[in-house]
């Protein structure tokens, strides 16, 4: 069975994963063909944090922060939504596909590379106008908004150089360059319009009131020796393992 098969409270032995370079990349946090691990049971819904990294501060989605393993100053390895404030460290490994590295490495986040955890993100809500710079007309304008997890992965030009959209200041115009690899993400802002080449403005940002269902929850488990890992359901069933 793979790992999002398996039950939970059962030690379980890896038998093999596959997936190109996902093999070689979870050998290096310690899962291998023999490995021993533990699917967990309740998992709290992971949220969005603020990193400071080499390249300055970005903001990461639930989905991207939870694929993250830093390993900290202090010698312990933990996964990034269970750092505290100033907790720093360096990024021993991402239980993800290439895209999320690619992803990461977008926002100035590499293996090896430092960095710090400065907080959690509330719920956000990021209101905007939107139009295509082909269409001049003040008709082809439109308002639209969306949550700060769609905001993070939106990247694109300011006037003042490359940025999140949810870094810009209100007012900021703010080109749409490319929408970082994450959960339904690019389906749902495509959805809204917001595609590659399309001109944002934004015109608010407000905590969110509304209760909204996480679908970051990740499938999580924790190694023989410690460390909890969390991974998305497409990757999960990449982990192939038998009841020891």
């Amino acid at each position: 069975m793979n790992l999002q098969e398996a039950p939970v409270g059962i030690p379980l032995s890896i038998t093999h994963i596959s997936g190109g370079a996902f093999p070689a990349r979870m050998e290096r946090l310690g899962l291998y063909e023999g490995a021993r691990l533990m699917r967990l049971d309740k998992v709290d819904s992971i949220g969005p944090a603020k990193v400071r990294t080499p390249k300055g501060d970005a903001i990461l989605s639930a989905w991207l922060a939870g694929k993250i393993v830093i390993h900290l100053d202090d010698g312990r390895r933990i996964p990034l939504p269970e750092c505290k404030n100033g907790d720093s460290g360096h990024v021993e490994g991402v239980t993800g596909q290439s895209a999320v590295e690619e992803a990461l490495k977008e926002l100035g986040i590499v293996e090896n590379d430092r960095i710090t955890f400065l907080r959690s993100i509330p719920p956000m809500i990021y209101k905007f106008s939107l139009y295509s710079p082909s269409l001049a007309q003040e008709s082809a304008r439109q308002k639209s908004q969306i949550s700060e997890a769609l905001a993070s992965h939106l990247f694109g030009h300011t006037p003042e150089g490359p940025a999140q959209f949810s870094s810009v200041g209100v007012g900021t115009p703010f080109t749409v360059q490319r929408i970082l690899p994450g959960g339904e993400a690019e389906a749902t802002l495509a959805a809204l319009h917001v595609t590659a080449g399309m001109e944002l403005i934004l015109e608010s940002v407000a905590i969110s009131h509304e209760v909204r269902l996480s679908q970051d929850a990740p499938v999580a488990c924790v190694t023989k020796e410690g460390l909890r890992l969390y991974f998305h359901e497409q990757d999960a069933a990449k982990i192939f393992v038998a009841p020891v």
